[in-house]
């Protein structure tokens, strides 16, 4: 059956990776949960790990797991302004661009009695949220007069590579640094959050550096798959194996390679123009759009090539794999970021957890014969994943 492998020990390693490289430029790092989709193996990670905080996209996940975990909790979507007393309920810090909407959480503020943070987010040229640079000042000033209801101005924020994919230049990151220093100028005050948002921001971090008023960053990617998409690399220092999809070979056989008959949309109402390559080696494997985004995963067999897929089934051609599969064998897949996702959307594809420091159980890899072996294979009871098989030689 296919499923989503999590290994929470290299997960583990990414995420002290990049928080000690952080920490080593005086940033602090905040571990956004939304690639995860709040899996909470992989939050209770979080949160016994040093991450400054966690980054949740969701009020309703916050509302989730609020009490339940000992960090601070960031909204890292900036929220509508009807769930604005759920905000202030189950959030520490929000991210905003709206000043009714922090209004409104002024007000829910005052009514709970409690305290609100604010970092107001810039917009730096992604065209995600932000207000424009020139109203910055000025919207700080009108934040700052509701700090008698409970709202604390803690920064400002950015976004990188995110909607049109823009990377951190010399340029928006100045301006960013500029506008500390015209806060401090201007209005006497210095933030203590700057905060910058995209695994991207890490690449620039290697290359450049960041201006010492930069003190945290957002990101998720890089703990998970140890990849920064936006930046098309992959940390030598980092695990890209922590994740994979693994799934299960139902059909194989040789067909031609081009349809036969007057043709129409496929399932999702897209027409496809497949080359005619003659009579090619198929397989038939046990996903499709319903587990993830078969369209972005990426072969770990070379020779293996994915043609296409539809609810239930993806199927792949085997041509030019040097293996003799067979019905049964499983292949494996390295996960992009948007294939990540939608494993992790799926209620239906199980998700193997394997925790390696757990204290009981059985160990794969040497049966628990292994003397100081703690190692474990947990099936996380949300799943229905049947106990692991051994994968072919091929894998």
């Amino acid at each position: 059956m296919a499923h989503l492998n999590i290994n929470l020990p290299l997960i583990r390693n990414n995420i002290d990776t990049v928080i000690t490289h952080c920490q080593s430029h005086g940033i602090s790092v905040v571990g956004v949960v939304k690639p995860c989709q709040d899996f909470d193996p992989i939050v209770d990670l979080y949160d016994q790990s040093s991450l400054a905080c966690l980054g949740i996209s969701k009020v309703h996940a916050a509302k989730r797991l609020a009490g339940a975990i000992h960090k601070l909790l960031m909204l890292t979507c900036v929220p509508r302004p009807d769930l604005a007393d759920d905000v202030v309920r189950y959030c520490d810090i929000s991210l905003n661009s709206e000043m009714d909407t922090i209004t409104q959480l002024a007000e829910a503020a005052r009514c709970q009695q409690t305290r609100h943070s604010v970092v107001l987010m810039v917009e730096v040229g992604d065209l995600r949220e932000g207000v424009l640079p020139e109203d910055v000042l000025p919207m700080v000033s009108r934040i700052r007069a509701l700090e008698d209801w409970g709202i604390r101005f803690a920064g400002i924020g950015a976004n990188y590579g995110c909607v049109n994919g823009v990377l951190p230049n010399f340029e928006n990151i100045g301006l960013i640094d500029g506008l500390v220093t015209q806060m401090s100028d201007g209005l006497g005050i210095t933030p203590d959050i700057v905060s910058l948002g995209g695994s991207v921001v890490l690449d620039w971090l290697d290359r450049h550096g960041l201006p010492p008023s930069v003190n945290q960053i957002r990101v998720g990617e890089p703990l998970l798959l140890g990849t920064l998409s936006g930046a098309q690399k992959i940390y030598t220092t980092l695990h890209d194996d922590a994740l994979d999809f693994e799934a299960v070979i139902v059909e194989l056989k040789s067909k031609p390679s081009f349809p036969a008959g007057e043709k129409t949309g496929d399932a999702f109402g897209v027409c496809r123009e497949p080359e005619d390559r003659g009579i090619r080696t198929r397989a038939i494997l046990d996903f499709g759009v319903v587990d993830t985004d078969p369209a972005s995963l990426i072969s770990t067999v070379p020779g293996l090539s994915i043609i296409t897929s539809n609810s239930d089934y993806t199927v792949v051609d085997i041509t030019e794999c040097n293996f003799p599969y067979h019905v049964g064998d499983r292949i494996k897949f390295k996960l992009t970021y948007k294939s990540m996702l939608q494993c992790f959307t799926s209620v239906q594809l199980p998700k193997n957890v394997r925790d390696c420091e757990a204290t009981a159980g059985i160990c794969l890899d040497c049966g628990g014969h292994r003397p100081g072996c703690r190692s474990r294979q947990l099936t996380m009871n949300f799943t229905d994943a049947p106990p692991p098989i051994p994968v072919s030689a091929a894998q």
